[in-house]
């Protein structure tokens, strides 16, 4: 332990530096064909080598649960120096496409038939971080995908030059339209979400399926081979969380706005008006996976309009607005599944990952963010067995090696054709059939 200890310190840590010395023993393919050349399974038969991308401490471990291990990566953090690169020197390397997909590794991973024939829209709302942002993005990028990008205007000059050039490599994302001087907990975070959304159902390259939102803090737990794979058994249902909360109405019954010159929203002391067309207003998260019909029914609708109109001077209406198209039973919204109650099925909310500290939550090994855990190494083997797509938070530089083993994790189950068990989510979705199969086969046995 001393020995491994005494080399550790010695080992280069400069982010950009580890990367390249993982990956110069690849074999590169032309990178220009990052776009068309996984169009065939034919070209698709990678080595499934499980390759270590951090090498100061041991990642397998740590997901595994050696305790040892991460408390070895725990100590190491406190001593350790981690140089990430910056926005600037970022936007420098993707100057060069070649040399950027070389280094970052775009070309890591396998793309089935079913994942070609089952496209994805993803938003992505951004404030600061272009590097944990790329990460990201690296993690769910797919040629046949689409990515909407959308920058907080009020960031600084250095997030908006790195993006932009980083999507001049990858012709399938974009930044959004128009963009939105976000602040927390206003309507402008829900505008650019809405920014996104128009942006990308007229986007005329790609005839997605689902869309899904993400901040920059979340990593997925799945690969988009597995994201597809339950996505076609949810069959059109949406996963969004959707429930009644008394406890939130403050949010909804007094007047909110944004103050540009502090940033925050703040009361205005004037009641509200009740929600329009006899809504009862949900509570629910943010983010969620959202089907194509879910999507135009909540710009098209008039109904649906009417309630966006509504909550521009609530608080927080990102957390209510799809919530509330989703619990109202009578609107008709596209894609929700109600219970024989009439509420909708908490069973497919399984987009997002959260640890909740304000309900009493210790499983956090991180710390906690506006009560919400910032996830550290101890986390990660809890987390690679959650039934979510994501995880929301990560910070790529707290606990660098929770972020960066789960980065391997991920990156080593894309480059494989591994099978993905069905039989948890399939019970989820629909216990009826499941329990039908059930008997059925304990009458044929």
């Amino acid at each position: 332990m001393v020995q491994r200890r005494f080399t550790t310190f010695f080992i280069s840590s400069s982010f950009s530096i580890i990367l390249i010395f993982t990956i110069h023993n690849i074999v590169w393919r032309n990178p220009h064909s990052i776009v068309g050349s996984f169009n065939k399974e034919a070209d698709l038969n990678l080595q499934s080598v499980r390759r270590r991308l951090v090498h100061d401490v041991d990642c397998r471990r740590i997901i595994e649960g050696d305790d040892t291990e991460i408390f070895f990566a725990a100590e190491l953090m406190k001593r350790k120096e981690f140089n990430f690169i910056t926005d600037d020197e970022l936007r420098e390397l993707a100057q060069n496409c070649e040399m950027f997909f070389k280094i970052f590794d775009y070309n890591r991973f396998i793309v089935s038939q079913e994942e070609l024939d089952f496209p994805i829209a993803f938003s992505l709302i951004v404030h600061k971080n272009a590097v944990q942002i790329e990460r990201l993005l690296r993690a769910i990028y797919r040629p046949h995908n689409v990515y909407c990008i959308h920058i907080d205007r009020k960031a600084d000059s250095s997030l908006h030059d790195a993006i932009a050039a980083v999507i001049k490599c990858l012709p399938n994302v974009f930044i959004a339209s128009k963009l939105e001087n976000v602040i927390y907990a206003g309507y402008s975070r829900l505008q650019a979400d809405i920014n996104c959304m128009y942006d990308l159902l007229h986007y005329s390259g790609v005839k997605w399926k689902y869309f899904i939102n993400l901040p920059a803090q979340e990593y997925p737990l799945k690969t988009n081979a597995e994201i597809v794979k339950i996505l076609k058994l949810l069959n059109g249902t949406c996963s969004i969380e959707s429930k009644y909360h008394k406890v939130f109405h403050y949010r909804v019954t007094q007047s909110y706005w944004e103050n540009p010159k502090t940033l925050k929203v703040e009361r205005r002391y004037l009641r509200k008006s009740p929600p329009p067309h006899n809504m009862t207003v949900g509570k629910g998260s943010a983010y969620g996976a959202f089907s194509r019909r879910f999507v135009e029914f909540a710009l098209n609708d008039e109904r649906a309009q009417d309630l966006l109109k509504w909550t521009e001077d609530t608080y927080s209406p990102d957390e209510t607005f799809w919530a509330t198209l989703a619990i109202n039973k009578h609107l008709g919204t596209p894609g929700i599944k109600y219970t024989a109650s009439g509420v909708p099925d908490r069973r497919v909310w399984m987009t997002t990952n959260v640890a909740w500290g304000y309900r009493g939550n210790p499983g956090c090994f991180g710390q906690y963010v506006r009560e919400v855990c910032v996830y550290g190494v101890g986390d990660l083997q809890r987390l690679v067995t959650e039934r979510e797509f994501f995880a929301n938070k990560f910070y790529h530089d707290f606990q660098p090696y929770a972020l960066m083993c789960l980065e391997e994790w991920l990156f080593n189950k894309s480059a494989t054709t591994l099978p993905f068990e069905l039989y948890y989510y399939k019970k989820l979705i629909n216990p009826t059939r499941y329990m039908i199969r059930v008997n059925l086969k304990k009458r044929l046995n």
